[in-house]
C-alpha cells in the first residue's frame, strides 16, 4: 500500500513538474513575443547584421570590380578628370556603392599615391590636387546622405569618415594664463603683498 502512494505522488509530482515546465515554456515564448524592435533588448536594434556574401554577390563585385583594374592608368589630369567622372557615372547607373578604394582603382593606382595627389606630393598639380579634394567630397557626401537616411551603418560610416575624409572628434580647450598675484608687475608691490598676506603664529 505503501508503495502504491510513493508512486502516485512520484507520477503526481512529474505530472506537476512537467506542467511547470510547460507554463515556464509559454512564458518565455510570451517574452520573445513581446520584445520590442528597438531600444534594450529590441529585435532590430542591428538591423545591418552581416551576412557571408553569395555567390552572385560575389560574382557581381568582383567582375565589377576586375573592370575598372583592367583597364589602363589615367595619366595626364584631363584623362583623370574623365575616368572620375566615368567612375561615378557608371557606378551610380549601376546602383553600385562609390568608394574611395574602388575610385583608387578605376584610376590605376593605390590609395597611397592618391592621397599624396591630395596633398601635393609627388606627381601632384594644382589640377589633380583639386580633382582628387573633390571628388573625395563628393564620396563622404554620398556617405553621409546614406547614414541619415539609415541605409548605412553609424559605426561604418564613422569609421570611413575618420579613415578616409579627415571627420576628427575634437574638443577645444582655451587656456588662459593668470596670475594668482594678479596683474602687478612692480617686485616692491608683490613683496608688500607677500608679507603682509602672512600670517604671524
Amino acid at each position: 500500500m505503501a508503495e502504491k502512494v510513493k508512486k502516485a505522488k512520484k507520477a503526481e509530482n512529474v505530472k506537476i513538474k512537467a506542467k511547470e515546465k510547460n507554463e515556464m515554456t509559454k512564458v518565455e515564448e510570451q517574452i520573445v513575443k513581446e520584445r520590442p524592435k528597438r531600444g534594450r533588448g529590441g529585435t532590430h536594434n542591428f538591423p545591418q547584421i552581416i551576412e557571408s556574401p553569395k555567390a552572385d554577390d560575389v560574382r557581381r563585385i568582383g567582375f565589377t570590380l576586375l573592370k575598372w583594374y583592367n583597364m589602363e592608368k589615367a595619366v595626364t589630369d584631363e584623362e583623370i578628370r574623365e575616368r572620375l567622372y566615368r567612375y561615378f557615372v557608371e557606378t551610380l547607373e549601376s546602383g553600385e556603392l562609390p568608394t574611395v578604394e574602388e575610385m583608387s582603382l578605376a584610376l590605376g593606382y593605390d590609395r597611397k599615391t592618391i592621397w599624396s595627389w591630395e596633398v601635393g606630393g609627388e606627381g601632384s598639380t594644382p589640377a589633380r590636387r583639386n580633382l582628387i579634394k573633390k571628388a573625395k567630397e563628393f564620396l563622404a557626401s554620398f556617405d553621409a546622405k546614406l547614414v541619415q537616411e539609415n541605409k548605412v551603418n553609424p559605426t561604418t560610416y564613422i569609421f570611413r569618415a575618420k579613415n578616409y575624409f579627415g571627420l576628427k572628434d575634437e574638443v577645444e580647450y582655451v587656456l588662459t594664463p593668470n596670475s594668482p598675484l594678479g596683474d602687478m608687475k612692480d617686485a616692491d608691490a608683490i613683496k608688500r603683498r607677500m608679507v603682509e598676506g602672512v600670517v604671524d603664529e
